[in-house]
């Protein structure tokens, strides 16, 4: 079979021909692939600015939906000609966070052990898993809707902390920095949610144009229209309650806390650089009494996920209105460079052409 590799040592893509994976023990399941797609992750790897990835190749895409092919004999939660989603992460369950319930924080899995970044992942016509990360779609969702359910579980994994701050209020003042497909998540999911005073933050016109797509009524301008609409204001008290920040740009996630309010919420969402510090002042966090919120992967969010994508539906998961594109595998150079340009907000591969309609 054809799969899609990536080295991210080297940097390097290739695409070269190997053998189907087969069944490796009572536990494992092989899932004919559907839909798999190229995140953002994934582009910081090949970019060089993640340290803790295999010298090796390996077939990417840690976010795909497929079919039930085969199943291990001890595999009892799915079934062969079910319609699935795939949580990448599994964790060790035995570490001190594991033991906590803090998954997202695994030292021997979970995102250290990811499939799709240190295993062989979703680019191919077929993959192999443990049942437990296997998860099937409800009726309602369709395999290429499956293709997003994990990031929308990263999604849910941020909204949940968003809410316990407290900070998240029905009449809150929300910014978005960043019009890529996490972005576009994130206002389909406060949209969905009922929030109506929201600004969103993206340079590309493209993607501008994409999120219009989305009809939300939303403000969608450019940093600089931003920035002009917020000076001169008094941002302790007319500032943005909750600032979602998904573009992982350091000068932005910066810029932005001058914007918040007393008493706001910084969702840093977007993965940053390891190199790329920012400056923040410590009595600005004190007087405002502002809250920073990290947000790693998805405990226990995957089979939440699966509900959210049901409910927000087409009116909200439209590959065409959240500017998704599908590609053959053959073309992933083409995939990339519209990508990068801001041409569309997310590469999504067909692997197994009976599979595009489901």
């Amino acid at each position: 079979m054809e799969v899609l590799q990536c080295n991210g040592k080297l940097g390097k893509l290739r695409l070269i021909e190997v053998e189907k994976p087969k069944l490796r023990g009572p536990d494992d399941v092989i899932v004919k692939v559907a839909f798999a797609g190229i995140c953002g992750t994934d582009l910081h790897i090949l970019s060089g600015e993640f340290s803790h990835i295999p010298n090796t190749w390996v077939t990417i895409s840690h976010e795909f939906s497929g079919v039930v092919e085969e199943i291990g004999d001890n595999v009892t939660n799915i079934k062969v000609g079910d319609r699935v989603g795939v949580d990448p992460n599994r964790a060790c369950l035995a570490c001190k966070y594991c033991r906590r319930g803090q998954v997202q924080h695994c030292q021997n899995k979970g995102a250290r052990d990811s499939t799709g970044v240190f295993h062989d992942g979703g680019m191919a016509s077929h993959c192999v898993v443990i049942a437990d990360q296997v998860h099937k779609l409800p009726e309602g969702v369709s395999l290429q809707q499956g293709a997003l359910c994990e990031p929308l579980s990263c999604l849910l994994h941020g909204w949940n902390r968003l809410q316990k701050s407290g900070c998240l209020q029905a009449d809150s003042r929300i910014l978005v920095i960043g019009a890529g497909i996490i972005g576009n998540l994130w206002v389909s999911m406060l949209h969905h949610n009922g929030y109506r005073d929201v600004t969103v933050s993206e340079p590309a016109q493209g993607r501008r144009d994409i999120l219009a797509n989305l009809e939300t009524g939303y403000k969608v301008l450019t940093p600089a229209e931003v920035e002009a609409e917020e000076e001169g204001k008094d941002a302790e008290l007319d500032g943005f309650d909750v600032v979602i920040e998904c573009s992982g740009f350091p000068p932005a996630i910066e810029k932005s806390v001058a914007w918040t309010s007393r008493g706001a919420a910084l969702v840093i969402f977007g993965c940053s650089p390891r190199d790329k510090p920012i400056k923040l002042c410590p009595e600005e966090v004190y007087r405002k009494e502002l809250m920073v919120i990290g947000c790693l992967i998805n405990p226990f969010t995957y089979s939440k996920a699966l509900k959210l994508a049901d409910a927000m539906g087409e009116r909200y998961l439209s590959f065409e209105r959240l500017g998704v594109q599908i590609f053959k595998l053959k073309e992933y150079e083409t995939a990339l460079t519209q990508l990068k340009s801001g041409g569309i907000s997310k590469a999504v591969f067909n692997l197994n052409n009976d599979l595009f309609f489901d």
